[in-house]
């Protein structure tokens, strides 16, 4: 291995890091930010506030769905501070055994201690951001959850609603009317 493997291989540990990380947080986000659009717009367009039925579950719904996003902003942040640091433990090691030019072959000795110093940050922080995530998408589902009970109280209070109001007959006799259903 040479400096300019090195460099290769710690552009690799950053590129892991971000790629694995980026696309599924984006994702998530999107998908949180979504249903909480779609369920304020349920509250405010399908089902009045005044009529809900369970809005202490919304509020927890969305409780839960804000938790999951911020938790996921912190994963981003977290991941793009472990790149920055997996670099910078790299750029050390280049500095400390003075490997300026990237044609300079690498000891096996030094081989395995790049890679050790390398990958005593990479893996555990990796796991540990794997962790949080699965947090971040438990809350999410919790929220997803607690939000489709929501919609569904209320979705079915609204069809029993429509339909006594389709059942009922008005009949008038005399000055009286009677609704029957």
């Amino acid at each position: 291995m040479n400096v300019e493997n090195l460099n290769k291989y710690k552009d690799n540990c950053y590129s892991a890091l971000s790629r694995d990380l980026t696309e599924f947080e984006k994702n998530f986000l999107f998908i949180s930010a979504g249903l909480l659009a779609f369920s304020i717009t349920f509250i405010k367009d399908i089902v009045k506030t005044s009529d809900a039925r369970g809005l202490l579950l919304l509020f927890i719904a969305w409780l839960f769905i804000i938790v999951s996003i911020a938790i996921m902003m912190y994963t981003f942040l977290e991941s793009a501070a472990v790149s920055d640091l997996l670099w910078k433990k790299a750029d050390d090691f280049i500095d400390k055994h003075k490997l300026y030019d990237v044609t300079t072959i690498l000891t096996d000795g030094q081989c395995t201690e790049i890679k050790r110093t390398i990958n005593d940050v990479f893996y555990p922080k990796k796991k540990s951001l794997k962790r949080i995530r699965q947090f971040a998408v438990g809350s999410f589902l919790i929220g997803v959850i607690m939000f489709s009970v929501f919609v569904s109280i209320n979705l079915l209070k609204e069809n029993h609603h429509l339909l006594d109001q389709s059942s009922t007959k008005e009949i008038s006799q005399g000055d009286t009317i009677i609704f029957k259903k």
